[in-house]
């Protein structure tokens, strides 16, 4: 199944780069505004949003949004054996390029228990129906989302929402998977 998945992953990466940068940040705009118009979001006390490179979901506005809203704004910051911990930002300009080149914060940033978090929103390649993703294949997300009971909000492009994602018994699913056209709840009989 893995092979496939890494097929999959190749086929999807290369689509998101045929898209022009007009095209990735209309898609991007509009999915922030679908994120923003949720009323899961407007709940969430404490968010754990990735931060977007330019090739991602743009979220820079989401986080600009929540800081300026006063939620309480985490970030990854990942480690070593796919790892990942949720890190307090206060500003966007806390970040720095990390090892992949990605923006996080400093290690020494305010660690956030899965516990506290009300929301994850998580970057996808791909999407399926039931709310399964596909990342880089690295797992993070993953581990991650087994240690919350947050809901799980995935940023996705309507072109690379598909039926159904091979997936294996430790991947995560997401209650939520949000492209430009639409909000589409997982975890409700379709």
């Amino acid at each position: 199944m893995s092979e496939d998945k890494q097929r999959l992953r190749r086929r999807m990466l290369d689509m998101r780069a045929a898209q022009s940068l007009e095209q990735k940040r209309e898609t991007g705009r509009q999915i922030t505004g679908q994120v923003l118009a949720s009323a899961l979001y407007r709940r969430a006390a404490c968010i754990f949003c990735y931060v977007s490179t330019s090739q991602e979901i743009d979220t820079h506005a989401i986080l600009r949004h929540a800081l300026a809203a006063g939620k309480t704004v985490c970030v990854p910051l990942c480690g070593a054996q796919g790892e990942m911990s949720a890190r307090r930002i206060c500003a966007l300009d806390e970040l720095h390029a990390g090892a992949y080149g990605i923006l996080e914060p400093e290690d020494t940033a305010a660690e956030v228990a899965p516990a506290q978090i009300d929301l994850v929103i998580a970057p996808a390649l791909a999407c399926d129906m039931q709310g399964y993703r596909l990342g880089y294949g690295g797992g993070y997300y993953d581990r991650f989302l087994c240690r919350t009971d947050a809901a799980c909000m995935a940023l996705c492009a309507e072109a690379r929402l598909l039926d159904r994602l091979p997936h294996e018994p430790f991947d995560r699913r997401c209650q939520w998977v949000i492209t430009e056209r639409r909000v589409l709840r997982t975890d409700e009989e379709q």
